[in-house]
């Protein structure tokens, strides 16, 4: 019974390609922090990524928690640094390997195996490893973006009080969100990690009217599949599980959109 994540097929759901790797390395900031600019604009809630879903399904404590009152890092040079140790250290030493390479599946969220991982992979474990080092799962966000011939991609942006910073594996150097070159789909509340809010300001609506789950509430969408009448002997749902399900929520959608959005 996952309904609740109908039209989540045709939102960007993660990279298509791990093409264009590059390592340049932009300047370690080695005098004082500035602030780098204006806050994203964040949007309403929308339906997470179906590829974030099941990685929630298959892993529930990873997608916990919350918070009622977020609170930017503070940038310190150490902080500064150990976003670029870690940046580099996962960029240098997990293999980039697409989902159908690597569990023959097109689409798959987890965290890098002994094979490596893809963009969202990526970003799932410098996510993990931030937040092994003190930083609030607040502050440290899954964001799926498009590039400019349309690709999906996702990062890894870190809010600060000096501004938000994305980590990359297509652009090494750490840059200020609104440098990046990519275009804003959706990312991770910081309120709620399970939850995502829309980053499109084409799309924007007030996000003032939406209103958030008690803290420790359950997961609406684990909940969901607690529910059905198969799932105490059915395997973990994995993404290429879900697609079917999804699809059939949105018939109108063209089949090739559904592989890509």
């Amino acid at each position: 019974m996952l309904a609740m994540v109908a039209g989540a097929a045709i939102w960007l759901s993660g990279c298509q390609t791990t093409g264009s790797i590059g390592a340049a390395h932009g300047n370690v900031n080695e005098g004082a922090i500035i602030k780098v600019g204006a806050y994203m604009p964040v949007g309403q809630q929308v339906v997470p990524p179906f590829g974030y879903v099941a990685f929630c399904i298959r892993n529930p404590k990873e997608c916990e928690g919350g918070t009622d009152a977020p609170k930017a890092m503070t940038m310190t040079p150490a902080r500064w640094a150990e976003l670029n140790q870690i940046n580099d250290y996962v960029n240098t030493n997990i293999p980039q390997v697409e989902d159908v390479a690597n569990y023959g599946v097109n689409e798959l969220w987890s965290y890098p195996n002994e094979r490596g991982g893809d963009c969202e992979d990526l970003a799932l474990l410098k996510r993990k490893m931030l937040i092994e080092r003190g930083w609030s799962p607040s502050d440290v966000l899954v964001t799926v973006v498009r590039e400019w011939n349309g690709d999906g991609h996702a990062v890894l942006v870190v809010d600060t009080d000096k501004g938000e910073y994305v980590l990359d594996n297509k652009n090494w150097a750490i840059v200020a969100w609104a440098d990046a070159p990519y275009t804003w789909v959706k990312r991770q509340s910081r309120e709620r990690p399970y939850i995502w809010v829309n980053l499109d300001q084409r799309s924007f609506r007030l996000a003032s009217n939406d209103t958030l789950p008690p803290l420790g509430s359950p997961i609406p969408f684990i909940e969901a599949t607690k529910h059905t009448a198969t799932a105490a002997t059915e395997p973990a749902k994995t993404d290429q599980d879900l697609r079917p399900s999804l699809a059939a929520e949105l018939p109108q959608a063209p089949t090739a959109a559904l592989a890509v959005y």
